[in-house]
C-alpha cells in the first residue's frame, strides 16, 4: 500500500475519476443548450465509466508486480506482450459492471458504494490474467480456483477498504473544518448550519472515492501473490 508505485497509480486512477465530471461540466456549461446538455450527460453515462476503465486497466498494467506483492513496476518487455490482454479483460470488465448496476438492488449498491466499481473492475481483470501469467511461466500449468479469493473475503476487504478510507476522509474533513473557521468564522457557521459540503471537500471526496476500490484490490491481488508463490 505504501510502495510509491503502487501511490503513482493510485493518483492516476484517482485523477481521472476527477477529470471526466469537470470535462462533462465543461461541455454543458451553463445549461442553455439542449445540445451541450445532451453532450455532456452522454460523457458521465458513457465516457465516465470508459475513462475509469482505461485508468483501472493502466493501473493494473503498469503496477502488476506491486498489486501481486512484487513490488515496482512491470518490465517494459513485459508491457507490450501485456497491452492488450489487460485493455481487453478491462473493456469487458467495464461492460460487466454496467450490465451488474442494471441488477435491483444489487445494482444500486455497486453504483452508490464508493469504490465498489473500480475493485470490480480490477478483480474481474486481474483473475484472467494472473491465470494467463501462471499458464505461462509454469509451461502451460493452469492455476486453480483456491488461490483466487471467496466472496466473503472480497466482501471483507471492501469494508476494511471503506473503514481506513472513511478514517483518511474524516482526518481531511476536520483539519479542512478548522482552516475555515479561522479564516472565516461566520461562512463557517454558514457552511455548518446549511450542512452542505463545500467545493473542496466535493474534490477531496471525488478523488477518494477510488481509492475505496483500489485499497480492496491491492488486498485481492496480495492474495493471489501468495497463493501462486506457496503453488511453486
Amino acid at each position: 500500500m505504501l510502495d510509491w508505485h503502487i501511490l503513482v497509480g493510485m493518483a492516476g486512477v484517482s485523477i481521472a475519476s476527477i477529470l471526466y465530471p469537470l470535462i462533462s461540466g465543461l461541455t454543458m456549461g451553463d445549461g442553455e443548450s439542449s445540445a451541450r446538455i445532451g453532450a455532456g450527460c452522454f460523457l458521465v453515462i458513457v465516457g465516465g465509466p470508459l475513462i475509469q476503465a482505461i485508468a483501472v486497466s493502466g493501473f493494473v498494467l503498469l503496477c502488476l508486480p506491486a498489486i501481486i506483492g512484487g513490488g515496482g513496476f512491470t518490465p517494459g518487455e513485459v508491457i507490450g506482450p501485456l497491452f492488450w490482454p489487460v485493455f481487453k479483460a478491462g473493456f469487458l470488465a467495464m461492460l460487466l459492471v454496467l450490465v451488474l448496476c442494471f441488477i435491483p438492488i444489487v445494482g444500486r449498491m455497486i453504483s452508490d458504494t464508493p469504490g465498489v466499481p473500480v475493485f470490480l473492475q480490477g478483480i474481474f481483470m486481474l483473475k484472467p490474467i494472473a491465470k494467463k501469467l501462471y499458464y505461462a511461466i509454469t509451461d502451460g500449468s493452469r492455476l486453480p480456483d483456491s488461490a483466487f479469493p471467496s466472496f466473503w473475503d472480497c466482501l471483507g476487504y471492501i469494508l476494511i477498504g471503506l473503514a481506513l478510507c472513511w478514517a483518511a476522509f474524516m482526518c481531511v474533513a476536520m483539519i479542512a473544518d478548522q482552516v475555515k473557521k479561522r479564516r472565516d468564522p461566520v461562512g463557517h457557521l454558514l457552511d455548518r448550519y446549511r450542512q452542505e459540503p463545500s467545493s473542496g471537500m466535493m474534490l477531496v471526496g471525488m478523488f477518494v472515492g477510488p481509492v475505496l476500490g483500489v485499497v480492496p484490490l491491492l488486498m485481492y491481488g496480495q492474495f493471489i501473490g501468495l497463493s501462486i508463490r506457496s503453488l511453486q
